[in-house]
């Protein structure tokens, strides 16, 4: 077990978790106090905050979850803060700590979705967290393209500013053993994670994505851009097709590959979740990495190219899901030496 400055952590590298942006409808008190004690979020968020919050703003926290970011904006001084949320018990728990921390009179709790809400006037800064762990995972882009359409004042800041999302390919052997053998940390037993496979209409383990801690020591290339969103300016479709050529730095075997995303929040303060300390809490307890595994690890040479073509798509379940889809070859020596294709849609 890894030890952190705050005791034990509740997990280690290479440790599978299902997807938790796939499943923010159903976060609960646990995962929140999660939320709470990522240091490396948590700590840039509160940097951030203080510096693009000026005394008398207007405010909205979209997806304000239990008011920790509303709470540092009225310390900011904003005049008003408008927490939009979608639970209502988590609302509630916001109120309290907002009212707790003596700013009750000052927040504006709205129970909802923001597509469905209306505010009473237009604000200063747009602030949300609502960045899944390969950026737009939950939604993000479109629901904050529409806050920034319909929320923002003339002038006023989106934080974050800018987010690009990152794949690189990765050796990650204790990790694709689990997700072979259907075991999850949190999937149930065998038998319940084949039920929550055939549910999302999975051909199996391998076309889903999770979350974990893979190590920068798991790296085989460069990392590749694959999206870059900047939040103040109107966004192209959320849907993307982006084909990535990669060429092997070292020997080793490909497990599939891993995404992060590097987020500009505000002036002087950026997020960058790719780090792979536990103990040293450069890793991020709520996001980790996005694992996109592929069924037949494929043993790559110095040199070899891993070609990717990487497409998300819209979900029609809702804001918060969409569909992955990453396929590709191995080339060696000119020839291609393996295949792989999965998807999430």
């Amino acid at each position: 077990m890894t030890t952190t400055a705050h005791g034990p952590a509740p997990y280690t590298a290479e440790q599978v978790w299902l997807p938790a942006s796939e499943r923010l409808t159903d976060w609960d008190d646990t995962f929140h106090d999660l939320l709470l004690g990522d240091d490396l979020r948590m700590e840039a968020f509160r940097a951030a905050v203080h510096e693009a919050v000026r005394p008398g703003a207007a405010v909205l926290d979209l997806g304000t979850g239990t008011g920790i970011l509303a709470q540092w904006a009225l310390e900011a001084g904003a005049r008003t803060v408008y927490g939009i949320e979608f639970n209502a018990d988590v609302l509630r728990t916001a109120c309290e700590r907002v009212a707790a921390a003596g700013h009750g009179e000052r927040f504006r709790p709205v129970q909802g979705l923001s597509f469905d809400v209306e505010l009473p006037e237009r604000v200063d800064v747009v602030i949300s967290e609502i960045m899944g762990n390969l950026a737009d995972n939950e939604g993000f882009a479109a629901i904050l393209a529409d806050a920034r359409r319909r929320f923002l004042a003339p002038g006023g800041a989106m934080l974050p500013r800018r987010v690009e999302s990152y794949l690189v390919p990765v050796s990650a052997p204790r990790a694709h053993a689990q997700v072979r053998a259907g075991l999850p940390q949190d999937g149930g037993d065998a038998e319940q994670f084949a039920a929550l496979l055939r549910a999302r209409g999975a051909r199996g383990p391998f076309d889903l994505y999770y979350d974990v801690v893979l190590p920068l020591d798991g790296h085989l290339a460069a990392p590749r851009v694959v999206r870059v969103y900047d939040l103040e300016r109107p966004e192209p479709s959320a849907t993307y097709r982006v084909p990535l050529v990669f060429t092997a730095q070292r020997d080793g075997v490909l497990s599939g590959f891993k995404g992060y995303f590097v987020a500009t929040l505000s002036d002087t303060v950026a997020l960058d979740i790719s780090g792979d300390g536990i103990a040293e809490r450069t890793a991020s307890d709520s996001w980790k990495h996005c694992y996109l595994p592929i069924e037949q690890q494929v043993r790559l040479r110095r040199g070899d190219r891993v070609v990717l073509d990487f497409e998300r798509t819209d979900s029609p379940d809702g804001p918060f899901r969409q569909g992955y889809r990453w396929e590709g070859q191995v080339i060696s020596g000119g020839e291609v030496t393996a295949r792989f294709a999965h998807t999430t849609a």
